[in-house]
């Protein structure tokens, strides 16, 4: 007999990014172990992109929307943006007052975040779907952590097991190191990240360093587990690999914040490009942050990169494929060393080499090590980094499959048959 999940998540298709692809690869596969999941999300969210190619891998899944009082839709009239890239989160040189007010707003008065109009209708819906649906488990991914909140007061109310799963740590989250909060949000979003942490009866998280991270905020010994994200092999079916081209193609798929800025890494190649006789492109598919862009133009950088704003997920997977090279870019924060993204493992699985920039002693450092996948580099110290084109270092053939999302989903089902 099928188990049932309740499965709470904000973004969901037609959402496009990273955002979308975890929680979406662990419902398509669940049901192959034995848990068929019920989907809770948010009608008409607001997203970073829209990526309409994914509904036809959800058509099968059972999904229900509640409606959501959006204060990122104020957000954005405040701002005068249409729309609101992830990457602008992190504040702008030119940035207007009306910009920064709202920014303030957004950071200091929306506890957890500006979802949490969505928290009363999903909580009420939530119910009903429990009652309706005979729920075995209650399985919540965030950020937003507004998700977290409402999957708490469901178990809560009906007192079904609960595993929460965090994609990004809460409070120690990359980005508020470039908007700072101040003291008394602080202390209410810390208070709200422990009594979501110290309630569940399961933790999740895409690496070892988030679990490190997240479990100092813990008063009881409820136990991480570590679930990496990681690539869907049906993704990379019919997709057209690389022929030999006279130029060496470097990309960077995904978006581009201010604390990811590459301008060495770019300065180098540019100096490359002037000596080489392999012409060199690189390509930014994705947004960027309006600032890294307007320094790569004021240094006279822009010549040799090809831009392309966000594309459907096929066509992500196409340009990694066709990469000579495939750029990873952590952000250049503290407390980064267990930033692991769902692209690293669809880079992983391209077959093309991976130029990390970023911690040495990071997660995503240890993966691609093992892996055999690329060569890593501290932003600060990129010796070493010429050699690998001048010499063309590619990396070695390894077999990739234990990063496959079917076994990280096996994995979570297997977490889920404890609690129940």
């Amino acid at each position: 007999i099928m188990k049932k999940v309740l499965v709470i998540t904000y973004y969901w298709p037609p959402s496009g990014g990273p955002a979308v692809q975890r929680v979406m690869k662990f419902c398509k596969y669940l049901p192959k172990y034995g848990w068929e999941p019920i989907v809770l999300t948010v009608r008409n969210g607001e997203y970073p992109a829209i990526d309409s190619s994914l509904l036809e891998e959800v058509k099968s899944i059972h999904v229900e929307k509640s409606k959501e009082i959006s204060f990122l839709r104020l957000f954005r009239k405040i701002t005068g943006k249409k729309q609101i890239p992830i990457h602008q989160l992190s504040p702008q040189n030119d940035e207007s007052f009306f910009s920064k007010i709202a920014r303030w707003i957004r950071f200091n008065i929306f506890i957890p975040d500006g979802r949490i109009g969505w928290y009363f209708n999903a909580v009420k819906k939530g119910k009903r779907l429990i009652d309706e649906n005979n729920i075995d488990l209650i399985f919540s991914s965030s950020p937003p952590q507004t998700v977290q909140l409402i999957a708490k007061k469901i178990a809560k109310n009906t007192k079904i097991p609960w595993v929460a799963d965090f994609r990004d740590p809460w409070t120690d989250r990359f980005y508020y190191e470039e908007s700072k909060r101040s003291w008394l949000t602080k202390s209410v979003d810390s208070i709200l990240e422990k009594s979501v942490l110290n309630k569940a009866n399961g933790l999740t998280t895409v690496s070892d360093s988030v679990s490190q991270l997240m479990s100092k905020h813990m008063s009881n010994k409820n136990q991480f587990y570590t679930i990496m994200n990681g690539f869907d092999e049906s993704d990379f079916n019919g997709v057209i690999h690389k022929t030999k081209l006279d130029c060496l193609t470097i990309s960077f798929v995904g978006n581009m914040s201010k604390s990811q800025n590459p301008i060495e890494f770019l300065s180098l190649i540019d100096t490359l490009s002037q000596r080489d006789e392999k012409k060199i492109v690189v390509n930014f598919v994705g947004h960027i942050h309006p600032d890294v862009w307007d320094e790569i133009e004021s240094r006279g950088l822009s010549h040799f990169i090809t831009r392309k704003p966000y594309v459907p997920h096929f066509e992500a997977i196409q340009f990694m494929v066709q990469s000579d090279y495939l750029l990873l870019l952590i952000p250049n924060l503290p407390k980064n060393e267990g930033i692991v993204t769902g692209k690293l493992f669809e880079y992983v699985r391209s077959g093309s080499t991976i130029i990390m920039l970023g911690p040495i002693q990071s997660d995503a450092a240890k993966i691609i090590s093992q892996s055999q996948s690329g060569f890593v580099f501290e932003y600060n110290n990129l010796k070493g980094l010429e050699s690998i084109f001048l010499e063309k270092k590619m990396r070695k053939e390894m077999d990739t499959s234990n990063y496959s999302r079917e076994k990280m989903t096996q994995k979570l089902s297997e977490i889920f048959d404890e609690y129940i």
